[in-house]
């Protein structure tokens, strides 16, 4: 009987494998440093194989399978034998079912290994000690945005004594409880919503929430009230850039309060992340590129004024010991330490 920790096992013996990619009527393939491998000798998988590989991931929950039959596509979590998390999306195409499976990391990374150590001390001394405000983290899929905040939320866990809620879809890294209490809730599996979820979290007593993604208005209004009402709230959206995603965050409200959103984020943010992945020169691995954006008085005047494009010309001028980088400056700097090639430098934002 075919069974998918055989291949699993196989993958984790390969940090380079992001993503595997299985298909009725396809060949086994794996995502290894954003190109697409087929695993040509494995033979192709028949859509009956598909259906016992879904069912032993959803074996905790048989009846999932019924209803991903009528849903016909579900995101959920799994772990494997080994320890191994996986963030998983199955669908069907054509009538076959497909899988993808998003390799997480099994331990949390400290912060130290994914961004420069000035910033990572900067980060931890001024942000992650913070009783309150908003913390955008954002890039695109598979920019590792689930990274960077689990090695924050692990740290906060190390250091701080206070009650965490983290609001997910899935949930992806299991947390231990170490100074913190830590409650994780899954959408569909522990809460209806991301909205009953955020409303019934301020009677959950908590002092740091993390909000697994903006998506429209109402999660957006939630989390902005959370920063506003004393609490540490940690998000993500899909943007590329700081400006961009004061825009997009904006964007989530009707013109007609806009300007009083603006007043309200500006006084509210703390620090926008914003981060892409590249590969290293010697095409041996991955690496990160950040942008970050500490709120300073002068950006929190623009953004109530509305002068998105003086926030670019304000981060391209400050200095990094401000809190502050953009993509270019931070790539860079990774070009000067011969870990990236400098035609990374091409396209990027200021």
């Amino acid at each position: 009987m075919f069974d998918v920790e055989q291949i699993l096992s196989l993958v984790e013996k390969n940090p380079n494998i992001s993503d595997i990619h299985l298909s009725g009527s396809e060949v086994i393939a794996y995502r290894v440093n954003w190109e697409i491998f087929r695993e040509e000798k494995s033979g192709r998988l028949n859509n009956e194989v598909m259906e016992i590989i879904l069912r032993q991931l959803f074996l905790w929950n048989p009846q999932r399978f019924d209803k991903f039959l009528g849903d016909k596509e579900a995101d959920f979590a799994y772990i494997s034998k080994n320890g191994t998390p996986y963030r998983i999306n199955a669908f069907l195409k054509t009538g076959r079912i497909g899988i993808v499976m998003r390799k997480i990391n099994s331990f949390p990374k400290n912060l130290e290994d994914l961004i420069f150590t000035d910033l990572a001390d900067n980060i931890k001394k001024n942000i992650l000690s913070a009783k309150k405000w908003l913390y955008l983290v954002t890039g695109p899929t598979g920019s590792g945005k689930s990274t960077s905040l689990v090695a924050m939320i692990d740290h906060i866990n190390k250091t701080r004594t206070d009650n965490v809620i983290t609001i997910e879809d899935p949930i992806e890294f299991i947390f231990q409880p170490k100074k913190c209490l830590i409650s994780q809730r899954e959408i569909w599996h522990d809460t209806r919503s991301f909205a009953n979820a955020l409303k019934s979290a301020m009677r959950q007593d908590p002092n740091i929430i993390f909000v697994w993604e903006i998506r429209d208005r109402e999660t957006a209004e939630a989390v902005l009230s959370l920063a506003e009402t004393g609490h540490l709230v940690f998000s993500t959206l899909h943007t590329d850039s700081a400006a961009n995603t004061v825009n997009r965050f904006i964007s989530f409200y009707d013109p007609s309060i806009q300007a009083s959103v603006r007043d309200r984020l500006a006084e509210a943010l703390i620090w926008v992340q914003s981060q892409c992945l590249v590969k290293t020169k010697d095409n041996s691995g991955r690496v990160w590129i950040f942008e970050i954006m500490l709120n300073s008085t002068s950006i929190r005047n623009n953004i109530k004024k509305w002068e998105i494009e003086q926030i670019n010309n304000i981060m391209e001028t400050s200095n990094v010991n401000s809190g502050v980088i953009t993509l270019k400056k931070y790539a860079q700097r990774l070009v000067d330490k011969w870990i990236i090639d400098e035609s990374h430098l091409l396209g990027l934002s200021k």
